[in-house]
C-alpha cells in the first residue's frame, strides 16, 4: 500500500526523480522514490520512432533539450524511412503527446515544466537508439 507524502517530502521526491533520470539512473528510481511515483512518468522505452521524433520536435520548440542535441539527433532520425512527418504518430508527438505502448497518451503541456525537461531528454536519449 502507498504511503502518503507531505508536501515537502514530495517535493524532495520529485527533485530526485528528475536528477535521477536525467542521470539515467533509471533502475534505481524506485527504490529511491516512495509511494510509487514512477508509475506517473510514460514508459519512453516502447516509444516509435515516428512519435519520438514528433516529440523531439515539440521538445525543441519548448526548448526543453539542448538545441543543438536535439537538432542533431532530430536530423538524423528525421531521415530514418519509418519516420514520417505526416504520420499520425509524428503528428501526435509534435503536440507534446507521447505515445508508448501499455499505457495512456502522456501529455507534456499537462506536466510541470521540470517533469518536461527530464521526460524530454530521456526521449532525446531514446531518440539516438534509433539513429
Amino acid at each position: 500500500m502507498p504511503r502518503s507524502l507531505s508536501p515537502s517530502s514530495f517535493r524532495l521526491s520529485l527533485l530526485a526523480l528528475c536528477g535521477a533520470v536525467a542521470a539515467g539512473a533509471s533502475t534505481q528510481i524506485q527504490a529511491q522514490i516512495p509511494g510509487g511515483l514512477t508509475s506517473a512518468l510514460p514508459d519512453v522505452a516502447s516509444t516509435g520512432a515516428g512519435n519520438a521524433a514528433g516529440v523531439l520536435s515539440y521538445c525543441m520548440k519548448q526548448k526543453l533539450v539542448d538545441s543543438v542535441e536535439g537538432n542533431s539527433v532530430y536530423g538524423l532520425l528525421a531521415k530514418k524511412p519509418e519516420v514520417a512527418e505526416q504520420s499520425d504518430a509524428f503528428k501526435t508527438g509534435s503536440t507534446g503527446t507521447l505515445l508508448s505502448s501499455g499505457s495512456a497518451p502522456f501529455s507534456l503541456d499537462k506536466a510541470p515544466k521540470s517533469v518536461r525537461k527530464t521526460v524530454c531528454n530521456m526521449v532525446l536519449k531514446q531518440s539516438r537508439s534509433f539513429i
